[in-house]
Parts: structure tokens; sequence; C-alpha cells
């Protein structure tokens, strides 16, 4: 199972594309050339509007564009808002999944782990990302 999702690297591609962009930009253009559902993508830009990171505006030249720059958002930003918190175990959600919670070395250790993903993630900005990425068409992907 991934970590990261399929729904959170189509946001990260479509704020690319956003920051890109000097005006707003409608879901099929955010989707274009990008191999995403514009159906999908729209429930995803939804969620970032709502977390503040994107702004919205209806009607015929409305779309999406940056809220935020991309130096102030991070890749655990875009994971929590689209994808909801980062688990490595089921037991640190509901612990009465696992009788054996309380007293798990796996589970000491995944605590660890999940501690250093988050921090890790926290400090990756998407300014950072983009300007990382290699030349050319869809080198994202």
């Amino acid at each position: 199972m991934a970590i990261i999702k399929r729904e959170t690297d189509y946001a990260v591609r479509a704020l690319r594309k956003l920051a890109g962009a000097d005006d707003f930009v409608s879901v099929s253009v955010l989707a274009e050339g990008e191999d995403v559902p514009a159906i999908f993508l729209r429930k995803i830009m939804q969620r970032l509007n709502r977390a503040g990171m994107v702004q919205s505006r209806q009607g015929p030249f409305g779309g999406y564009r940056l809220n935020v720059a991309p130096e102030d958002i991070t890749l655990l930003d875009v994971v929590e808002t689209v994808q909801g918190p980062l688990v490595m175990n089921e037991c640190f959600v509901e612990p009465e999944v696992c009788r054996r919670t309380e007293f798990c070395p796996v589970r000491v250790r995944l605590a660890e782990l999940q501690v250093e993903l988050n921090a890790r993630l926290a400090e990756v900005t998407l300014g950072e990302v983009f300007s990382a990425e290699p030349a050319g068409e869809g080198a994202a992907r």
C-alpha cells in the first residue's frame, strides 16, 4: 500500500500548474496533459480550497489559483489536506483494534518512524519540489 496516495500526487501536479499561472485556471485545463480525470481533480481542488491553499472563482473565467506561495505549503500540508493524517498503523488511530497495543515493540518503532516521516514531509515545501524538477514536459510524473 502506498503511503502517498494517487490523489495527493494529482494535487501536487495541479498545484504545480497553478504556481506557473498568472490567473485562475479551470479544472479541465489543470487536468489536461496530466492524466488526471477532471471530475476526480475537481473534488481534490475543493479540498485544497477549503484548506485555503487555493482560491476559487465561479463563472466562465473561473477556476482556481494559488492562495498561498508554494514556499509556504509543505508536502505534509498537501498530504493531510487531500488524504488525511498519515498513519503508519491502524492502532495509532484506534488502539482498541489490537489487544497488544500497550506492550507491542513494533508499535514503539513505528511510532518513531511516524514522527520522522511527518517531520521530513513538513520540511519540504512545494517551492523546493517545483524548483528541483527536471526540465521538460511531464517531468514531475
